[in-house]
Formats: structure tokens, C-alpha cells, sequence
């Protein structure tokens, strides 16, 4: 199956599709005419903010703006200025939303003096965390370092048999002699197997005390609480074979709690991934050469990912580096079968000659860090993907507007009669679109602007009668949604009939390139979705 766009396919919109940050800011009093944050939760003990907080904020707003009311933001940060950025986001999301903060533990660092801080921090903060709450959302994530687990018992299982005794003693020996830091080391008090899997003798007793659950069963005796089950239930469990016997009746009956069925866990505050390993890999991925320091580890992204988004959802990356978020989501979605998406923005900054990795990036021909990026995901896309092409992205450069809309002509003391009606029909009869734009361009301008098209559109290029017609077709096609089509050419009513227009389409035109006529025959026709392009907005009257 053919990607919807080819990899590195490259258009432009202008910059200002969504609400500008500085205007942003502007509008709700927290940036003074300086670009200086004005809001006071960020100035700690009389001290003025950092300068990395001017470019900061602003970002920040934004991003809480576009979050859903469900959505998170995870920014990370390591220890320098960890405790501005935890005033920063509290001052733009509350601190009442804020989640918990992750720590990421990358490994020693050996040239340090004092301290060796091996650790950085993600914080999270969601848009709404009462709404969270009250919608009963749990983040979950599988719990790493089950396979090697599963591996081994399979293993024991094979040399011992049903020797159940023997592959408990082995399986002890295995935990004991793994690294403190190993995956599996959090659930080595799973070291009992029976013929439905391995286990851990757990809790049989009421955490409260219940009268009614205190009773004899089969000669042991319960905690003074009672059991954690009626004499039923543990008549039940007990010919299913789940609950564990000690050796003597003096000790006090366990239920038998399976690896396979609590694979799941919250996603714990601390993790350990070699930091190490992220930067030689993404070395080998880019043809031996260290082209971008300390990118990040796309299997702890791809943990946070899984714990916290579902199926389809969209994840944003204000300052992509090296691309670690895409290609993260990319293997997460390989793994657990989902269809996340991803949005990476990246400046187009030089790399800094200065350092060695900089230089390498130049030698190259990496002229900047958003090429380092684009070609990481084509290298990463083609390594995933195989001989089957299904991963792809489109690249967007900001840039400025293709479009000129002037402001309505307001008649006035110094500007009636024939002044007036020569400025109107001046500005109303010129071209709506900056001379020399790419046509696809101001097609996906219009559309991002003016209609609910996402970035992953696939668009369809038609002919008609001479004229260039641009479909954008929707990536998750809705057949109960008419169709959106854009053309930049004098549209005649011919081309209508050939494109079988219905009342369902949107048709956006250029109103200097169309006849009153043929919009007049085709206004009835599409009624409220027929769009006209033009420098001063007005209606087509029936």
C-alpha cells in the first residue's frame, strides 16, 4: 500500500495560520512591548526570569491553547533549571494541573567534579487535570522486562519438568544474580510456577475488619480481619488451584497472583534507559557520524507514549533536535498496533561549527539542524517499514503569507465620490494572491485557513475543461462529508459539470479569475459552500 504522500514531499503556508504568539500574549497582558513576560508567578525572590523563559513562554501559551481538554504536555529539562520551568508552567497551566514529574536516570557521568547527574526530568502538566479525574483516566503502561521473565521459566521449565521446587530455587538464583538496574529485577517476587504460569503468594486477608469473613478453612486459620473472600468465592478459587498452601497450618493461606494477568502498572516516576545507547544508535542510523549531541531515547518516548496517549492520537513537538519524538511514535505504533501521529517543528538553525558534532553535520552537507531531522525520519521510516512502504511525512515551511486581503474600504470625509468607487473596484478587481506563488502552495493555504484540513490531506490534482482543480481528500475518509475543491484558475461552468458538483462540496475559487455569471449559477447550487478569494470580502447576492 502506497504512503497517501511521498516522503519529504514540501509545501509552505504563511505563518500566521494559527493565532500568532507574540499576539497571543499580547492580547492577554503577559508579554510587555520588550517581548518580556510580564506575568509575576515567574520572578522568584525579586530576581528577573531567565532568559531562556522570554523564548519559553510564549511557546508554553500556545501549546496550552492547542491542547485538547484532555491533553498533556511533558517538557524536559535537567537539573539547572528545573525549578524555573516547574514556577513557568505553573504560572501559564495552574499549579493545580500539575501531573507528576518523570526522571529519567541516562546513566553516570564520568567527567563530573561533585556529583555525577546522570538524570534529567520530563514534567507534565495537563490542560485539564480535574476533567482527567472525573473522566477516570488512567495512564498504563506494560511492564518492561516481562520477556526475559517468560524466557527463563520457559527455560527451567524445559530442564526441570514440573519440578516446580527446582524452578522456583533456579528462578531465585536468576533474580539474584541480574543488576540492580535490570528490568526484571522489579518483579522478582515473582518466583513461584505452577502449570498456569509463574506467580507470588499474595494477600489473602480483609484489609478491614469484616466479622463475617473470620472462619476456619481446611484447618488454617484466618488474620483476626478475616479472609479477603467469602467461603464460597474460597471454595472456588480452591478448586481452580489458586490459592497457595504453605507448609504447616500455623502459617496463613496466599493467593496465587499471576505475572500474565497484572502485566500493567501506572508508568513509575523513575526510569532508567542508557543514554549511551540513544546516541549510538542514532549514529549508526545516520552512517557512523555523530551529526547531533545527546538526542534523545526514542524507547523512553515511546514509554511515555504508550502510558499516556491512545489509538489516533496526535503528539506535538515544539523543538523536534533530532527527531527522536517521530521516529518514537513510529515504533510505539508498530508495537501495539496503533495509528498515533505526530507534528515536529524545527527551526532551520545552523549547526554550531564550534563543536565537533556541528562540524560533522556541515561536512555533511547538513546546512541545518531540520535537515538533520528530515533526514533522520527518511532513514528511520525506510529501516521500520522495509520493503513495504506505509510511513511517510510531509514537510511545512513557514513563510510569508501567499495571500493579499485588504482591510474594508470605510468611506470618509477625505474619501467619497469618485475617489471611493475608484479604490473599491481597484482593490476588488486585483489579484488576491502575492505574484509568482506556487499554486499548490496558496491551495494549501486556503485550505488550512479557511476549512478543517489537517496536514496529512492527500491531494488530488484534477483537469477539467482546461482548468486546474486541487481535491484535498481527508487521510480517514468520511463519505458522508462532501468533497473540498480549490482552484486558482477562471473557472467556467463546464468544469462544474465535469466535476459533478453537489450541494455536499466545498468550492473555493479566485474571485478576479470568475465570472458574476458563473458564480450567480453556482451560488444556488452550493449554497453557503461556494468560497470566493478576493482582496475585500463580500457575498455573492441572489
Amino acid at each position: 500500500m502506497d504512503p497517501p504522500y511521498n516522503t519529504g514531499d514540501t509545501f509552505t503556508y504563511n505563518d500566521d495560520f494559527a493565532v500568532p504568539e507574540r499576539q497571543y500574549l499580547e492580547q492577554t497582558g503577559q508579554v510587555d512591548e520588550q517581548g518580556n513576560a510580564t506575568t509575576s508567578r515567574i520572578e522568584t525572590s525579586g530576581r528577573k526570569h531567565a532568559p531562556w523563559l522570554t523564548m519559553m513562554f510564549p511557546r508554553l501559551a500556545l501549546a496550552r491553547h492547542l491542547l485538547r481538554r484532555d491533553g498533556v504536555i511533558l517538557v524536559s529539562i535537567d537539573d539547572n533549571e528545573v525549578h524555573h520551568l516547574r514556577l513557568l508552567l505553573d504560572a501559564i497551566f495552574g499549579a493545580e494541573n500539575f501531573v507528576g514529574n518523570f526522571v529519567w536516570n541516562g546513566g553516570r557521568k564520568n567527567d563530573a567534579r561533585q556529583i555525577s547527574a546522570g538524570h534529567d526530568y520530563a514534567l507534565a502538566y495537563a490542560r485539564d487535570y480535574a476533567y482527567l479525574r472525573e473522566q477516570g483516566v488512567r495512564w498504563r503502561e506494560r511492564k518492561s522486562g516481562l520477556d526475559e521473565i517468560y524466557e527463563k521459566v520457559a527455560e527451567f521449565r524445559e530442564k526441570h519438568g514440573t519440578d516446580y521446587v527446582s524452578i522456583h530455587s533456579a528462578l531465585l538464583g536468576w533474580f539474584g544474580k541480574l543488576p540492580k538496574e535490570h528490568p526484571s529485577k522489579a518483579h522478582e517476587h515473582f518466583n513461584y510456577v505452577d502449570d498456569r504460569g509463574v506467580y507470588f503468594p499474595d494477600n489473602l486477608r480483609s484489609p478491614n475488619p469484616r466479622p463475617n469473613l473470620v472462619y476456619d478453612f481446611k484447618g488454617y486459620k484466618p488474620h483476626r480481619n478475616g479472609w479477603a473472600y467469602g467461603r464460597e468465592r474460597m471454595e472456588q478459587l480452591d478448586a481452580e488451584g489458586r490459592i497457595y498452601y504453605p507448609e504447616n497450618t500455623d502459617q496463613r493461606l496466599k493467593i496465587k497472583s499471576y505475572l500474565h494477568e497484572h502485566e500493567e502498572w501506572a508508568p513509575g516516576s523513575v526510569f532508567y534507559r542508557d543514554r549511551r545507547a540513544a546516541s549510538k544508535a542514532f549514529d549508526k542510523l545516520m552512517g557512523g557520524v555523530t551529526v547531533f549531541d545527546y538526542p534523545k531515547s526514542t524507547d523512553a518516548l515511546a514509554r511515555l507514549f504508550h502510558a499516556i496517549t491512545n489509538d489516533g492520537d496526535l503528539i506535538l513537538d515544539f523543538f523536534a533536535g533530532s527527531g527522536s519524538t517521530g521516529q518514537a511514535v513510529w515504533e510505539q505504533n508498530q508495537r501495539d498496533g496503533s495509528t498515533r501521529h505526530w507534528i515536529l517543528v524545527q527551526v532551520p538553525e545552523k549547526p554550531d561549527a564550534s563543536e565537533e558534532s556541528g562540524k560533522n553535520a556541515l561536512d555533511e552537507g547538513y546546512k541545518t539542524i531540520f535537515e538533520i531531522t528530515a533526514e533522520r525520519l527518511r532513514r528511520a521510516a525506510k529501516a521500520l517499514q522495509g520493503d513495504t512502504p506505509d510511513l511517510g511525512f510531509r514537510i511545512f515551511r513557514t513563510r510569508p503569507t501567499n495571500l493579499i486581503v485588504e482591510k474594508p474600504i470605510v468611506a470618509t470625509p477625505e474619501l467619497t465620490g469618485q475617489t471611493y468607487l475608484e479604490q473599491v473596484l481597484d482593490y476588488t478587481e486585483s489579484s488576491p494572491v502575492v505574484d509568482g506563488a506556487n499554486p499548490i502552495d496558496v491551495a494549501w493555504e486556503i485550505a488550512l485557513k479557511a476549512t478543517g484540513t489537517r496536514l496529512d490531506a492527500r491531494v488530488v490534482t484534477h483537469d477539467v475543461d482546461g482548468v486546474t482543480v486541487y481535491e484535498f481528500v481527508p487521510s480517514e475518509a468520511d463519505d458522508a462529508v462532501g468533497r473540498l475543491l480549490v482552484s486558482l484558475e477562471a473557472f467556467t461552468l463546464a468544469a462544474a459539470d465535469a466535476l459533478n458538483l453537489s450541494d455536499d462540496d466545498t468550492l473555493i475559487l479566485r474571485g478576479d479569475k470568475v465570472d458574476d455569471s458563473v458564480t450567480l449559477t453556482l451560488a444556488p447550487r452550493l449554497q453557503s459552500k461556494l468560497i470566493l478569494l478576493e482582496r475585500v470580502p463580500r457575498e455573492v447576492s441572489l
